[in-house]
């Protein structure tokens, strides 16, 4: 049964298919791979968030600020937080200063590899893709946290 096409038809059809099918993989991977960066770099900017808001309410609660000088433990105990708090802290770090006391302001970088789920499009993203956000928030109440020295990576 013949439905209107010759074999020659039939074979350029396969020709203009093994054409085109390579970029349609190509942006299709791609849409996925951009939305899996776009949802880790999500995960990086509200671990600088959380990091920032509890940094701001003095989490976790330490010793009164009149009773001694801030805390090392105190300070890893908020990276520890704001890592458990997001979704893919693994090779995330924490950076955190302050200026002083109530009303000064609280800063909060958060960093994190991008990973692409195959790494089929890796060819167009820069060789070491980092996504970070900083967060600056004024202190509520009087940190009894150190500032970090660096970045520290999440536990």
């Amino acid at each position: 049964m013949n439905i209107g096409m010759s074999k020659s038809d039939r074979g350029a059809s396969l020709v203009e298919f093994a054409l085109v099918a390579p970029l349609l993989l190509l942006l299709l991977i791609g849409m996925v791979e951009l939305g899996w960066l776009f949802a880790q770099n999500l995960d990086v900017r509200h671990g600088a968030r959380e990091g920032a808001r509890l940094a701001a309410v003095n989490y976790p609660e330490g010793p009164a600020p009149n009773s001694g000088s801030p805390s090392d433990a105190n300070r890893d105990a908020l990276v520890a937080e704001v890592c458990s708090r997001m979704q893919t802290p693994a090779s995330a770090t924490v950076d955190m200063s302050s200026t002083g006391g109530v009303g000064d302001a609280a800063t909060v970088v958060v960093q994190s590899p991008g990973d692409t789920l195959t790494g089929f499009i890796d060819f167009l993203l820069p060789p070491s893709l980092t996504l970070s956000s900083t967060v600056q928030i004024r202190l509520e109440q009087e940190a009894t946290w150190t500032d970090t020295a660096g970045a520290q990576a999440c536990p």
